[in-house]
């Protein structure tokens, strides 16, 4: 007959929430490794700005699933004639993004969803359901916007470079490759980063959330740019630079800037970073 609880002893107390805690983590690991939404952070919206315009956006997805997005559109000109999809990091709600617009070229529009269980989008976030989302947003701003496969440029932070990452080489595998990648403080995996914390590093072989940018990488010989801050304690620069060899390797073009006082938090939304991603973006699309 199992003893009541109220007496178990404190020991076995503390031996029963270890067991439990890899099983928690294999339950929980999606909403903690995407996050919460902890605040909009707003940037300066940059020097287009008036010549945007924005519209909240909503993306069904099997099972009822809606994320909330928005996409932003130059005005007073000619339609756009690039698409700009960007996967914002943990905890990140991309509402701010409008903001970032407002630094890109003239004929480039912005498109950003929510992950799962960020902000209002629903369902729950994992690798797998977050880079169907991802393909399946690419798609709708494609035919929302009424612009071919090749006029998709992807970018992402920290978190987000996984699941750009992963987009990017699925649609190359698919023969529909995107123009460019922009990747601000990449990860080269997101169990590498794991491994470096003592807590957590047993537990990598439970993670069903990998987002492995070095393998990725092996299916890109686009544009890249590389975004890195001068301080950053939460992704090491030489992860970046395993990925950026990875992705040299495969015949990318790479360009790599670091900022001088920012750090991983700060950089994304930095002026000299937007002026870096609008300017690069800009000489792509003279060069293309």
């Amino acid at each position: 007959m199992p003893l009541p609880a109220e007496l178990l002893p404190p020991w076995a107390w503390a031996l029963l929430a270890f067991a439990a805690l890899p099983a928690a983590l294999v339950l929980l690991q999606g909403k903690l490794l995407f996050g919460r939404t902890w605040v909009i952070r707003r940037t300066d919206p940059g020097p287009a700005a008036a010549r945007r315009h924005t519209a909240a956006v909503w993306l069904a997805r099997p099972g009822g699933v809606q994320l909330q997005g928005w996409l932003t559109t130059p005005v007073g000109g000619e339609p756009p004639r690039r698409l700009l999809l960007w996967f914002g990091g943990r905890n990140e709600n991309v509402a701010w993004t409008p903001d970032l617009a407002g630094w890109l070229p003239d004929d480039c529009a912005l498109l950003a969803f929510n992950y799962r269980s960020l902000g209002a989008s629903g369902g729950w976030p994992c690798e797998a359901a977050c880079v169907a989302d991802a393909e399946a947003a690419a798609a709708w701003g494609l035919a929302r916007l009424a612009l071919p496969p090749q006029a998709l440029h992807l970018a992402g932070r920290s978190l987000g470079t996984g699941v750009a990452m992963q987009l990017a080489s699925r649609l190359a595998t698919a023969g529909r490759p995107a123009a460019s990648v922009a990747l601000i403080t990449p990860l080269k995996s997101l169990r590498a980063v794991l491994r470096r914390n003592p807590m957590l590093a047993p537990l990598t072989p439970l993670l069903r959330s990998p987002l492995d940018s070095v393998a990725a990488a092996r299916a890109l010989n686009c544009a890249v740019l590389v975004l890195l801050a001068e301080r950053d304690s939460q992704v090491p620069h030489a992860h970046s630079h395993t990925l950026v060899a990875a992705l040299r390797h495969a015949g990318a073009a790479v360009t790599v800037h670091k900022l001088a006082g920012t750090d991983h938090r700060s950089l994304a939304r930095t002026p000299a970073a937007m002026q870096h991603l609008g300017g690069w973006l800009l000489e792509e699309s003279a060069a293309g």
